[in-house]
């Protein structure tokens, strides 16, 4: 089956396109800022990276949580009808696996800094307090979970990404168009 045709799904309202895009903005940026501490030449700019990355990760955190406390009061537009079951429930499934890895993620990263007898410095403003006592052990194994997670997340993005492009270009519907800032800009028939 090569193109189902246009699914006239309606757009995702205005608040949740922007929380949308700005977890994809956010997300980037602690992609980037992750690899990044590594390639630090200075220790001023491995410990600036780091920071960055906390905060950042941190903010996700807070936006995953508005973007939850939204769908309450949001109205999305309907699953286009020809969708099949299995597909429902893997958007579903990938959909709450991502808000659960975005809320988990930061919180692993502020265990792990706070167990390695760290603090969090929120973009260079105020420093957060510890959550837990420094224990090397426990430091260790946060940062091992916290990469397991990392690499998660991204190949849950890029499967999600995936995703929204092979409705636009395989089936031909409007599943990544309702997303887009501009969405009824984007739309085949508009």
């Amino acid at each position: 089956m090569h193109a189902i045709g246009n699914s006239n799904r309606g757009v995702f309202d205005r608040a949740t396109r922007l929380i949308h895009w700005l977890t994809a903005a956010l997300m980037l940026s602690v992609f980037v800022l992750a690899f990044s501490i590594d390639l630090a030449t200075s220790r001023s700019a491995h410990s600036a990276f780091l920071q960055l990355h906390r905060s950042v990760g941190l903010t996700v955190w807070g936006v995953t949580l508005f973007r939850l406390a939204w769908r309450n009061f949001a109205e999305y537009p309907a699953w286009p009808g020809d969708r099949s079951q299995a597909m429902r429930v893997a958007a579903v499934a990938s959909e709450y696996a991502l808000y659960v890895l975005l809320l988990a993620q930061p919180i692993l990263g502020l265990l792990q800094t706070n167990a390695h007898g760290d603090h969090v410095n929120l973009f260079f403003i105020a420093q957060l307090p510890a959550l837990i006592e420094k224990n090397s052990l426990l430091a260790h194994r946060l940062l091992t979970i916290h990469k397991a997670v990392g690499f998660s997340l991204m190949t849950l993005i890029v499967l999600h990404v995936s995703a929204a492009l092979f409705h636009h270009l395989w089936r031909r519907d409007d599943t990544l168009t309702a997303m887009l800032p501009a969405a009824a800009g984007w739309r085949r028939d508009a």
